[in-house]
């Protein structure tokens, strides 16, 4: 993915980060713990060339269960800073998982993970609950069937194939199960699960900013997680650090590490469909760890990272059978921010941390209404 920040200065996330490191001299990350201080440096590890700055977006209408125009209102801090996290919504509670704390992507990775209620008026007190087998980094963790399931990801200083599994209440996270191994190690895929299983897109295969793949994989559910791992319909491009989201038989996968590309495909119980290329994403460059959610027949992607901007900007398309309509501007993200983890319940939008412009990885959170 792309990136100016420091905030992994030290990160072998990508091979390329200890070069651009020398590249900028000095460059410092602040650690945000407040909903209201935004300070950071754009970093290495998922950054294109250029200067940070911060884009903006306009209000516009939506045409479906969604307000016309969407307040982002401030709500219960996440209790760390945190970002690429992986958050997923099961029965009105949010759940996340791991992320970065801080700047260095070795010490600063963490294996917590915490939940809280969703409701009309925001994200509730959030409850520390069983941690993760390890220190997790930019996995990918889908929820189905009051079932958490997450793939892969950076633990620490090495990429991995791990697939666990937990079951999610309103008490929060029960045991985490190993399951099936995911066929190789790999970090910033996009995973979704459908009542037939979980299918996991793309995603880094290295360290190196440069290392992706197009690969496609599709494995049911079983009493003890996720049964064995099946090739199916390969992505029309090498892809990492996108966002996929489902809707009933379908699944749409935006942007990714220097791509605008926009791609819908079919789901099935043996696996995805024919790739249809539709709507691509307004950004110039990539749409790099922005986070995407479906509401009705309507999608709704915030932030993320393009060309040499982290972005405020909000895009809302209709979504159908294979197909993603035009994207329209809706009402700014409250800060400029991406590798934040959304969901959304009850027609709103939740969002999670992530790191700002100069670098700051927040705890911040908030919500649409």
């Amino acid at each position: 993915m792309s990136r100016k920040s420091a905030s992994e200065s030290k990160s072998n996330i990508t091979g390329t980060f200890d070069n651009m490191i020398l590249m900028v001299i000095v460059i410092t990350m602040v650690v945000v713990t407040t909903t209201v201080g935004y300070s950071a440096t754009l970093n290495p590890a998922f950054s294109s060339s250029g200067t940070a700055s911060v884009t903006s977006t306009s209000t516009a209408t939506t045409s479906t269960a969604p307000p016309a125009t969407l307040a982002w209102n401030p709500s219960t801090s996440y209790p760390i800073t945190a970002w690429t996290q992986s958050c997923v919504e099961s029965g009105g509670y949010i759940y996340c998982v791991g992320g970065l704390t801080g700047p260095s992507t070795v010490t600063n990775v963490t294996g917590a993970v915490y939940y809280a209620p969703l409701s009309s008026s925001g994200i509730g007190d959030w409850r520390n609950t069983t941690s993760y087998p390890t220190e997790i980094r930019s996995e990918s963790c889908a929820a189905e069937a009051a079932t958490i399931y997450c793939v892969g990801g950076y633990a620490g200083t090495t990429l991995s194939d791990a697939v666990y599994s937990a079951p999610l209440s309103s008490s929060g996270v029960g045991t985490w199960t190993n399951s099936t191994s995911y066929p190789f190690p790999e970090w910033l895929a996009s995973c979704v699960a459908s009542s037939s299983g979980i299918y996991c897109v793309g995603g880094g295969t290295a360290a190196s900013s440069l290392s992706s793949t197009a690969d496609v994989y599709f494995a049911p559910f079983s009493s003890t997680g996720v049964g064995q791992w099946v090739s199916t319909t390969s992505y029309p491009v090498s892809v990492k650090q996108q966002s996929c989201v489902s809707s009933s038989s379908e699944i749409y996968c935006v942007g990714g590490y220097l791509s605008t590309g926009v791609y819908s495909a079919a789901l099935s119980p043996s696996g995805v469909g024919r790739w249809t290329n539709t709507t691509g994403y307004p950004f110039t460059v990539g749409a790099n760890l922005a986070s995407c959610v479906v509401i009705g027949q309507e999608m709704f992607c915030v932030g993320g990272h393009t060309g040499s901007n982290v972005s405020s900007d909000v895009y809302h398309a209709a979504i159908s059978a294979s197909s993603v309509g035009q994207w329209v501007d809706s009402t700014s993200y409250p800060v400029a921010v991406w590798g934040e983890s959304c969901v959304t319940s009850g027609g709103q939008i939740y969002c999670v941390g992530g790191e700002t412009a100069s670098g700051s990885v927040i705890s911040s959170a908030w919500y649409s209404s």
